[in-house]
């Protein structure tokens, strides 16, 4: 059952006053309209770590909406809705209007992406084909950067945890969830990470959060200096957790952002 939404009115018209840095937190694929960060216990550790939760964003027939008032802050972040069982070249059409939306309420302030699983291609996609210079860093978290057999869609549904779901596909579903993967599936017309791999990519901060124990998308492609473009110019934390969102990575998200550590 879906977790009720109260949206406000429209507001992302009202700029604020300077907020430091705006985060913005992008779910990979779900079966349900969910808010995983927040599920995951990720808002939580940002808030105790000095980051305010800033709500969440979602489309109407107005534009982008936020479930909540403005505030002023130095840190502040959102977590989004997105269309993840649509192709990435959607997904990044969705993800351009929320940051429009984001630098209208937010004018001159830094933002950063942070994106899990697939979403971390997804915000590539958008980086790549649209001029973005509010985006100052992109924070990937268990995704797909390198082309590989890793997506064969028999093996990936019965060797992820989303084999536990495929029973529950409807037809419409399932075929959603193909034009998604078939974008980075190898040996496909059109393959987006294999386009990815040629284009320049902007000079931004880049780090990669790999897990060293995901079934779902081999540690080894979570790499983003194993993009040709970024190989030299992009960090990696190695994390020892599985594929899905933990409450760590608020923790390690908050590091990342206050000078604790520094990702290798």
């Amino acid at each position: 059952m879906l977790r009720p939404i109260i949206v406000a009115t429209l507001l992302f018209l009202l700029p604020l006053p300077v907020v430091g840095q705006v985060m913005l937190l992008v779910p990979g694929y779900q079966l349900q309209l969910t808010d995983p960060f927040r599920e995951a216990g990720i808002s939580i550790t940002l808030a105790a770590s000095g980051w305010a939760d800033g709500g969440q964003m979602l489309p109407s027939m107005r534009g982008v909406e936020f479930d909540r008032s403005p505030e002023a802050t130095r840190k502040l972040f959102y977590t989004l809705v997105m269309p993840t069982e649509r192709p990435v070249s959607m997904q990044a059409e969705w993800l351009n209007q929320y940051l429009d939306a984001v630098t209208r309420r937010h004018p001159d302030e830094p933002v950063i992406l942070v994106a899990h699983s697939i979403a971390g291609v997804v915000a590539r996609y958008s980086l790549v084909t649209r001029r973005r210079p509010e985006v100052t860093a992109l924070i990937t978290i268990a995704s797909p950067h390198v082309d590989s057999s890793m997506i064969q869609l028999g093996d990936f549904f019965w060797q992820s945890p989303l084999g536990t779901y495929t029973p529950l596909l409807n037809q419409t579903d399932l075929r959603r969830l193909l034009e998604l993967y078939s974008g980075i599936s190898p040996n496909q017309p059109g393959n987006v990470l294999r386009w990815l791999s040629h284009q320049t990519h902007p000079d931004i901060r880049y780090v990669g959060i790999v897990r060293v124990v995901d079934t779902v998308v081999d540690s080894v492609l979570q790499d983003l200096n194993r993009v040709a473009d970024l190989r030299g110019r992009a960090e990696m934390l190695v994390s020892p957790g599985g594929h899905a969102l933990e409450a760590s990575d608020g923790t390690i998200l908050a590091a990342l952002f206050s000078g604790q550590f520094e990702s290798r």
